[in-house]
């Protein structure tokens, strides 16, 4: 579990192949050191300080990982939220029977019915059915990857 917390700090700080590189002799050096694991583990302090010190100079990084994370979480709330809406409509329409009702949840037509033979829902939709998950999840992935930080600039050169 360490070395996973540490990866996922590394990837902010460091190349994806020094980050391998690291974690592959960092766990040699812990199977190889004959103190208990806990205890070498604790000596290396959170993983997020020893990324930093891994990283110290080097410019921050996107963190991919956690973009990714956030926009399926972000896609699972659309869905969650659209389906809760469906849902209350339903609801709704079936409470005053026989009647049917539509409406829109972001852009997308939402219509429901209920009447003596039985209750539905639907929902129609050109390329807004596409494109509002589209625009939720890349605005979720570039705000939880940080891309703007591929765009900053170094103010001190490199020595």
């Amino acid at each position: 579990m360490y070395l996973s917390r540490l990866e996922w700090h590394l990837e902010g700080v460091v190349r994806a192949s020094e980050r391998k590189h690291i974690l592959r002799s960092l766990r040699e050096q812990i199977s190889t050191d004959l103190r208990p694991v806990k205890v070498v583990l604790t000596d290396l302090g959170s993983p997020r300080t020893l990324a930093l010190r891994y990283g110290e100079g080097e410019r921050p990084r996107p963190l991919w990982q956690i973009g990714i994370l956030t926009a399926a979480t972000a896609l699972m709330a659309y869905w969650v939220l659209f389906g809760v809406f469906t849902g209350g409509m339903l609801a709704a329409v079936d409470s005053a029977a026989p009647m049917s009702a539509d409406a829109t949840f972001l852009f997308v037509p939402v219509m429901a019915f209920s009447d003596d033979q039985g209750i539905g829902v639907g929902w129609t939709g050109g390329w807004e059915w596409l494109i509002v998950p589209l625009v939720i999840v890349a605005v979720a992935l570039v705000v939880g990857a940080r891309t703007w930080r591929l765009f900053r600039r170094d103010s001190e050169p490199k020595s």
